[in-house]
């Protein structure tokens, strides 16, 4: 039994069962294949087994559908063929794949929740007679995460508007209905109980379920018109009659529906006065999965294991947790029960197929193959333990050595050209042929993610005549693998939270019970505008995931006698650290005897060494490839960048500019912000360049206004990777670009004088000689009006445009805020030392802060404190005034840098540690 103290919820199914008089067989219906195997775990005498038939409820409805589902990517392409003949565009595969999906979704929402689809396409057109000017209008200076969650048409979407979309929908649905195939709601739609197969059982039983969509309550109906059944819902009243609280959620919708109301029995296990819940604070998530490998090796007096595999589960939300979990409990004699999605990038095979990729490129492109060939051989080694003995066959092979017999490994030489899926379908089913076959869970994980490899790229040739490499990779990078051990008896469950249906343990471990991780935000991306959902009862994932997750939570709770619930601590480098509310619900919503403690990773106990860099003469070598050379032109230099990383953090510019460290790290702003900005200067670049040298009157800058679609079409297409939330970001794109070329307008007429100008200039310092450093950048735009030259620097992230005094700019404490205002200073200095300090014109520093062109009181440009009055700022409107103190600070600055006394040292700011790409290096990581 896999709990002690309390019958488990499906004891009272299979006392039910016991009870009744078996003529027949009974059919039971359960959310999941792990209720099932667990509920198979407990009723175990065969001659009861024998009278019971266990189904998920997908596999039941999908029984009596009277058309089968098809993969997505067959539906993806049946859809690409009739965007093709009814939008009459045409456009790659590949390209259509991501809108495709989307468009795919939406379909199955419509049908999976019962939509009137006459009223929902009548809505949609009215609906999209609003611009998606006016949406972003709302909410664009919400913040980007919170905007995000929106759903934005693409100018490349655009097209399906008005009577487009519903056309589509009808379109597609009328050929898969008439080929009897469909996507999964459409399926569910099209299914009704068959009298001839339910006859063959006694009674349907439905048990354990708790949300359940419009086309799965429909079919349970019209199951209940025809046959006998009988209903068990896991619930407890505690938080059932609670009308706050998110686990019952969907339970008190059922209850309160005539066909549900007479099976809800009320019981309580939750609040039993024995039970004992354990908050522990730990340092890191990778002290989470220590600790809880560690208990598990517990023992009691009589040496017994304190938490017995089969009445003990871990709990997780997501995947992020298994990667380290399951390689720890890979070391452990454990056996293991899991049915879990696993992300595919984090398996050897993917990078096994990285190296088959690059590999392919090489033989097409008559390049070295020896380094891809070695590591090939290496992340095969594992799996096919007679590859490297044949590494030197191919070695031959790839000598041309006359002696070389052509065999086996000519397939991974490529000779005879074949296109990218052949190669990897032939070259992966060799190592599947061979694969080692054993019980491991390392093998047993890449065996699966093989299977799941190969399975893709059969699905990809069937419908696709070739396939681009970034197509393939990101494909796959974003594809997770149904990874699953069957132990269900004896083995130690591992379980997602929102799936965890049926399911009772007596000792359970809850992992990463943060904010924002225990769920994690959810984002799905839709052509149905946020309040056409919200009018017609469209889901939203994010509140879907909570519900889900708080029910999960709280009936695992139920039977359970000790729960161990984890969460990170709060430190200075954390991004989420709040305990979950979960947590805090329990806290103070409950009578549980709930204990707070931390848990302190067993480490010898060691100080975390300061770093400091003497510059010797191997240092002081690595800084002088920075200083101007008769006998080389092409010298490195250092960029405003640089600069800015000194100032931040001496050892960070020595790691980066010195050492050229390759950095790893999650852009501080996210993803989807860097994407914005260097999208905005690329279109602002293409729409300018034309016209350096012209001078732009203000029916001109309408002209480039008019064109920014085209443009931002144009630069998109041309990126290598694929923009994350592309709806949004081509959105917000869209509109700053506007606002940038609407004060364009404004401020003309302009001459352009340059875009993206690189820009090089020397300075002289007085080291152990006179020795000048070279300082270089690229500035954005360099216009001219009124015998003024202005130096503008575009800034799309949040920036600062104010500064005390020029002193402040070289402020290692300020140079955060300040980042912005030193860069385009450098700018403006470098292009008036350039082009003469005495210049007859004004040069400005031009700083655009391109959220704030939103402010009716906001005026571009860099402000200073005014020295007579302190709350008051002036704008810098001529460099001339400012260069002395500028360049006297530069020079003191670069002069530091190059000063042999001076070490490379440790910032003392932990929050730029946070950020910092070598915070291992540093072991800053572990700082509390």
């Amino acid at each position: 039994m896999k709990t002690l103290t309390h019958q488990p919820f499906l004891a009272q199914v299979i006392h039910h069962l016991y009870r009744s008089n078996r003529k027949q067989q009974s059919l039971l219906i359960f959310p999941t294949q792990l209720s099932i195997d667990y509920f198979q775990s407990l009723f175990n005498k065969k001659r009861e087994q024998e009278s019971v038939t266990c189904l998920p409820l997908h596999q039941f409805i999908i029984m009596h559908s009277s058309i089968k589902p098809l993969p997505t990517l067959t539906l993806l392409s049946r859809l690409y063929r009739l965007v093709e003949r009814v939008l009459n565009r045409k456009e790659s595969f590949e390209q259509f794949y991501g809108w495709g999906l989307t468009l795919l979704q939406d379909f199955n929402g419509i049908d999976t929740h019962l939509l009137n689809s006459s009223a929902f396409c009548a809505s949609f057109i009215q609906q999209n007679k609003k611009t998606v000017d006016t949406f972003v209008d709302q909410n664009l200076l919400g913040s980007l995460e919170k905007a995000r969650t929106l759903s934005l048409l693409q100018e490349k979407e655009e097209l399906l508007v008005s009577e487009q979309l519903p056309l589509l929908y009808e379109s597609f649905r009328e050929s898969l209905i008439e080929k009897q195939e469909g996507y999964e709601g459409l399926c569910y739609s099209m299914a009704q109980p068959l009298p001839k197969l339910i006859a063959t059982y006694q009674e349907l039983i439905f048990i354990g379920f708790n949300s359940l969509t419009a086309v799965e309550e429909q079919f349970i109906q019209q199951c209940q018109a025809i046959a006998s059944t009988t209903f068990f819902w896991d619930v407890d009243v505690h938080y059932l009659d609670h009308p706050n609280n998110v686990a019952g959620h969907y339970l008190r919708q059922h209850r309160a529906k005539k066909w549900f109301q007479k099976s809800f029995l009320t019981a309580t296990y939750l609040n039993d006065p024995s039970k004992k819940v354990w908050l522990i604070e730990t340092s890191s998530i990778v002290a989470q999965v220590q600790a809880v490998v560690t208990d598990l090796q517990e023992k009691t007096n009589k040496g017994l294991p304190k938490f017995p595999a089969n009445q003990t589960a871990i709990v997780v939300s997501g995947s992020d947790l298994l990667i380290p979990l399951l390689d720890q409990l890979s070391k452990l004699s454990i056996p293991l029960h899991f049915k879990l999605e696993y992300p595919f990038r984090a398996t050897v095979i993917y990078s096994l197929l990285e190296q088959l990729v690059k590999l392919w490129e090489a033989t097409m492109e008559g390049k070295q193959m020896e380094i891809y060939i070695a590591n090939l051989l290496a992340l095969c080694d594992p799996f096919v333990k007679d590859m490297m003995q044949s590494g030197g066959a191919i070695g031959n092979a790839l000598s041309n050595d006359p002696s070389y017999q052509s065999g086996v490994f000519d397939l991974w030489l490529n000779k005879t050209h074949k296109d990218l899926l052949s190669y990897l379908k032939e070259g992966l089913a060799y190592i599947d042929h061979y694969f080692i076959e054993t019980d491991g869970l390392f093998l047993a994980l890449n065996k699966r993610a093989l299977s799941h490899l190969l399975k893709y790229i059969d699905g990809l040739a069937a419908e696709m005549d070739s396939c681009s490499v970034a197509f393939l990779l990101n494909r796959l990078k974003e594809s997770k693998i149904c990874f699953h051990q069957n132990h269900p008896i004896t083995g130690l469950y591992i379980v997602e939270v929102a799936a965890s249906y049926n399911l009772d343990f007596e000792h359970i471990f809850f992992l990463n019970m943060n904010e924002g991780s225990f769920p994690k935000p959810m984002h799905h991306d839709s052509f149905v505008p946020y309040d056409l959902r919200y009018n017609f009862g469209l889901p939203f994932l994010d509140k879907v995931a909570e519900n889900s997750t708080a029910y999960g939570f709280y009936r695992l709770l139920q039977r359970a006698q000790n729960i161990y619930c984890y969460y990170v601590q709060k430190n200075s480098l954390a991004t989420s650290s709040e305990m979950n509310r979960l947590l805090m619900q329990l806290i103070f919503d409950s009578t549980l005897k709930v204990i707070q403690s931390d848990h302190a990773m067993h480490l010898p106990t060691r100080s975390i060494p300061v770093i400091s860099i003497q510059k010797d003469d191997g240092v002081m070598q690595l800084l002088n490839r920075f200083l101007v050379k008769e006998s080389s032109a092409s010298a490195s230099s250092l960029t405003p960048s640089a600069l800015i990383a000194y100032l931040s953090c001496p050892l960070q510019f020595y790691f980066i500019y010195l050492l050229q460290l390759k950095q790893h790290v999650w852009p501080k702003d996210g993803a989807e912000a860097v994407q914005l900005g260097t999208l905005f200067h690329r279109v602002m670049a293409r729409c300018y360049q034309p016209f350096v040298g012209v001078q732009m009157d203000k029916e001109m800058v309408m002209q480039l206004g008019s064109n920014i679609k085209i443009k931002l079409k144009e630069v998109i297409a041309a990126q290598r990777t694929e923009p994350s939330a592309p709806m949004l970001l081509h959105a917000l794109l869209e509109k700053l670009l506007v606002r940038m070329l609407d004060s364009d307008r404004s401020d003309a007429p302009f001459t352009i004088l340059g875009v993206e100008v690189a820009i090089k200039q020397p300075i002289l310092l007085n080291l152990d000689i006179a020795r000048k450093v070279w300082l270089s950048g690229v500035i954005d735009r360099i216009d001219t009006s009124n015998h003024l030259i202005r130096i503008i620097d575009y800034k799309t992230g949040l920036s600062n445009y104010k500064i005390a005094s020029i002193a402040s700019l070289f402020d290692p404490a300020q140079i955060k805020k300040n980042k912005a205002i030193f860069q385009t200073f450098l700018y403006a200095w470098l292009f008036k030392s350039l082009h003469g300090m005495h210049g007859p014109q004004q040069v400005i520093p031009y700083l655009i802060d391109i959220r704030s062109l939103f402010l009716s009181d906001y005026k571009p440009g860099i402000f200073i404190q005014q020295s007579d009055n302190g709350k008051k700022y002036q704008q810098i409107e001529d460099i001339m005034e400012y260069a002395q103190p500028f360049e006297g600070a530069l020079k003191a600055l670069l002069l530091e840098i190059f000063n042999p006394a001076i070490p490379f040292v440790q910032t003392q700011d932990l929050e730029i540690c946070a950020y910092c790409p070598y915070v291992r290096i540093c072991q800053r990581d572990i700082v509390a």
